[in-house]
């Protein structure tokens, strides 16, 4: 089985997942926007079972930071964990993005994601 490990900033909060993402996506909306500094988030969702976590973090609205150099890193909701691709400790990933919420918000400049259609807003 394939394991990928992340983790903030400053190394005091690390996470492991195991296997295969659920899926892979990217977020325009405004909250992703504001939370991550950018004009989008980058995100891959595996089952919470496949999910570790070491290293004390900070929550707000389901999702988790590390308290000490402010790195934003997951959401768990349903069962789910949501790692920010930009946290994973290999770069360039392979992963890849297949859906975009919240298209609408997409900056101009920015090329829809050539795979299949986005994602209805808010799903």
């Amino acid at each position: 089985m394939r394991y990928r490990s992340g983790g903030c900033s400053c190394g005091a909060v690390r996470y492991k997942v195991a296997g295969e993402p659920l899926r892979a996506g990217i977020c325009h909306c405004t909250s992703c926007r504001k939370e991550s500094g950018s004009v989008f988030t980058a995100f891959a969702v595996w089952p919470e079972s496949a999910f570790e976590t070491s290293g004390e973090t900070r929550q707000w609205e389901r999702r988790h930071f590390c308290p000490k150099c402010g790195s934003r890193l997951f959401e768990i909701d349903g069962g789910e964990a949501e790692i920010k691709i930009g946290t994973l400790d290999t770069a360039p990933t392979d992963l890849s993005p297949h859906y975009e919420l919240w298209a609408h918000r997409r900056e101009p400049w920015l090329k829809p994601i050539e795979r299949p259609a986005a994602a209805p807003d808010g799903k």
